[in-house]
């Protein structure tokens, strides 16, 4: 037997008015989370980027392509999606020299350069908290 109800609102009504009344309260998130820092902390979970960078800080110079392409033993399409995205997010500065063959040097950005020590805080972290 269906329950009957003879007042001004129907079921649905009802339902309508007690779930739009009912949503969930949404919490602030961190910046790390929303769609700007998002976006960094993605990349920085990506393959070969950690060891491309940490090798960008421990140079004081511009390197090569085909340097850190040895130095990593990384292949030659993921390095060079890394330092796309590097340069995309701001982090690393590509200069092409006009000569034959092309020569393509890759540096730490201001930007680059400022997330030096928040991964050195990481490394450190990771060295003194795996036992």
């Amino acid at each position: 037997m269906t329950p009957q109800y003879h007042g001004r609102y129907s079921w649905v009504d009802i339902w309508w008015l007690l779930s739009s009344n009912m949503q969930p309260v949404t919490e602030e998130q961190p910046t790390c989370l929303k769609s700007a820092g998002k976006s960094i902390v993605d990349i920085l979970g990506k393959s070969y980027v950690l060891e491309i960078l940490y090798f960008l800080f421990n140079h004081d110079k511009p390197v090569r392509f085909n340097e850190l392409k040895h130095t990593l033993s990384i292949t030659a399409t993921t390095l060079s999606r890394r330092l796309e995205e590097f340069v995309n997010y701001g982090l690393v500065t590509r200069e092409v020299f006009a000569e034959v063959p092309a020569r393509v040097e890759y540096s730490l950005s201001k930007k680059g350069e400022s997330l030096g020590p928040v991964l050195r805080h990481l490394f450190e972290w990771v060295e003194n908290n795996n036992s």
